[in-house]
């Protein structure tokens, strides 16, 4: 009888400590590795290297990507919508600058959110400067931290001045 309440004991005290004992990163670790997909898609977007996204994004139909300019769904469409149309047609140059960043894990998924600075050159040679809002979905591979869901927004118009008061 006293061997069963041993063994009993053990397997508590084992299933106790699994969660916490368990080899899995911890959140700090993982916010860290989501930082550094986040950091390697803002130089994608700044090199507009096609092959440097493809590394931060999951190769899924299903993911999407929301602009003001338009939607675009799955690896194909985001290569093509995105990098090669947008970023590799439209600019010469590209600085996206990131601030006031936020990333938050719950388990598998995870979500960073942050204000950005977008200053460029157009194919034509003229400058431009935009400002917004983007926040990026990310999945847990066996490879690690991907893009599932990017959405990014610029401030509307200002109101006339004779609405404001």
């Amino acid at each position: 009888m006293g061997n069963r309440w041993i063994g009993l004991l053990a397997a508590l005290a084992l299933s106790l400590c699994l969660p916490a004992c368990s080899s899995t990163p911890t959140s700090e670790q993982d916010r860290k590795d989501v930082q550094r997909v986040l950091e390697k898609y803002l130089q994608s977007v700044r090199t507009a290297d096609v092959k440097l996204g493809s590394e931060v994004w999951l190769q899924q139909p299903d993911i999407l990507v929301v602009t003001p300019f338009g939607r675009f769904q799955g690896w194909d469409g985001i290569r093509d919508g995105l990098y090669v149309n947008f970023l590799q047609k439209a600019f010469t140059e590209r600085k996206l600058q990131p601030s006031n960043i936020a990333i938050r894990i719950a388990g598998d998924a995870a979500w960073a959110v942050f204000d950005w600075t977008f200053t460029a050159k157009l194919a034509n040679g003229q400058p431009i400067t935009s400002n917004g809002w983007e926040s990026h979905g990310y999945q847990r591979t066996k490879e690690g931290w991907r893009i599932v869901h990017l959405h990014y927004s610029v401030p509307p118009p200002s109101p006339p001045r004779t609405l404001i008061k």
